[in-house]
């Protein structure tokens, strides 16, 4: 019986030496160096220095700003997956409980030219963006002057992103839909360009009171309680709003099969079938942390309760927004920053984390960066994530030291997951620990690098 024994001993040391190698090639110590101690800390900040340089070195064959919109249906002439897709098990939708779209605005001044896209999508696919390198490159536009976001609703259409994250998120990938996507987008930004007229702009902000709450911390936390709202006028009297807020777009969620724009595409229908505007176009705001203020738990009376509320509020100031002409020195465009980050920081206990090679493979390996649109006294930031809103107060008191007003966008058409405050980050919680993926002081750097852009 001696050398059978031996042999399982052998087996069991054997097997523990694999399972060891294995976890050192799939796991290591966290990583938590501060971010300004990183090599590409300065790099980083030159970065910002030199895009904020860019946006006031302007030149133009024109000094009249001119501006169109456009939508187009998003539906696509073929079922998919719902995003997000983890509790709905890769079932298709049933049906279309309200339209979802893709809305498109085009800023000229002479030779210079922007295209403000939001779509009513989860996110904006890395695999969508991937396309515009070419697709309307003969009519000037490319991923240097289109800016990117979505409405962040969680009950759109989904395959859009090949990996094994991407189909928990979105579903199996289906190469038809990324570029159905990125058809309409285009179409969208042909027709708004088609419609283009000397404009004006203004600007208004708005607090609200029960609209949104600290979904992470509740009460020992913070919210962005502000409604943002970029107006624009044309000489015909036309108008349109570029609006932003905080609380996420997630009253329907795992239990409904049909697609929807949640309440922000019910709040688009209120504003534009009264006649408060033209053309209403939406964007999530800073949405990490912040959620929809619950008053019932009847969806359908919640995402009325949402779209309602802050229609109200639009409606109630939108006629007072103080409304002025550009100069040729105001239209500042678009700059692409990109986005150092340390390696991925992906937590499965505390202080441990997946490598990098393992990361990549599961979630796909993008390159994130950071859009600023300067019009006037405007400018706004695409964000690659879920930037907080309790991080909003610090980065808005510089814009307004610099008499400007900021508005802060998510899902620019990369994604790095959650960014919080860093005070949280050691919690155990969805935000900070499933999807908090570059480590400690993400917050801070995020923030660091905004202000840099402002200032």
């Amino acid at each position: 019986m001696k050398k059978p024994l031996r042999i399982v001993k052998v087996t069991l040391a054997t097997l523990a030496l694999l399972i060891v190698v294995i976890a050192m090639a799939c796991f290591k110590p966290a990583d938590t160096t501060p971010y300004n101690e990183e090599d590409f800390y300065k790099l980083q900040m030159d970065a910002a220095d030199s895009a904020a340089i860019q946006l006031l070195n302007i030149s133009a064959t024109d000094t009249v700003f001119k501006a169109g919109w456009s939508r187009i249906n998003l539906l696509p002439p073929f079922t998919t997956p719902i995003a997000i897709d983890a509790h709905r098990g890769g079932k298709h939708y049933t049906g279309v409980h309200d339209s979802i779209y893709v809305r498109a605005f085009v800023f000229k001044m002479g030779n210079r030219k922007v295209a403000y896209i939001s779509a009513d999508l989860l996110i904006t696919p890395p695999t969508v963006r991937n396309i515009f390198n070419t697709l309307l490159h003969k009519q000037g536009f490319d991923n240097r002057n289109i800016y990117y976001t979505a409405t962040h609703t969680h009950t759109s259409i989904g395959a859009w992103y090949n990996s094994y994250v991407g189909k928990i998120f979105a579903g199996e990938y289906d190469e038809r839909v990324p570029q159905h996507i990125a058809n309409c987008i285009a179409q969208a930004i042909t027709q708004a360009e088609a419609n283009c007229t000397e404009a004006k702009i203004g600007f208004g902000q708005y607090p609200t009171k029960k609209l949104v709450f600290n979904r992470l911390v509740h009460d020992s936390g913070t919210v962005d309680p502000m409604i943002r709202v970029f107006k624009i006028q044309k000489v015909d009297g036309q108008t349109a709003a570029i609006i932003t807020f905080a609380a996420h777009a997630t009253v329907f969620h795992e239990n409904l099969m049909q697609l929807s724009a949640d309440w922000p595409g019910l709040m688009m229908t209120e504003l534009q079938n009264d006649s408060t505007m033209n053309f209403a176009c939406f964007s999530a705001g800073a949405v990490g942390s912040q959620g929809p203020f619950e008053t019932t738990k009847n969806q359908e009376t919640e995402a009325k309760y949402m779209a309602i509320g802050v229609a109200a509020i639009i409606k109630q100031n939108f006629d007072s927004i103080e409304m002025h002409t550009l100069s040729v020195k105001k239209f500042g465009g678009m700059q692409q920053i990109p986005l150092y980050l340390r390696q991925p920081n992906l937590r499965i206990l505390p202080h441990i984390v997946v490598r990098p090679w393992l990361f990549n493979a599961l979630f796909g390996d993008e390159k994130p960066y950071i859009n600023v649109l300067s019009i006037d006294n405007v400018v706004l930031t695409g964000m690659p994530c879920d930037f907080s809103g309790e991080l909003v107060a610090g980065v808005d008191s510089v814009a307004k030291r610099g008499n400007k007003h900021l508005i802060i966008t998510g899902f620019n058409g990369g994604y790095i997951g959650y960014i919080t405050n860093d005070k949280w980050y050691n919690l155990d919680t969805y935000e900070t620990r499933t999807m908090g993926w570059f480590g400690p002081g993400s917050g801070n750097y995020i923030s660091k690098i905004t202000m840099r852009l402002l200032q």
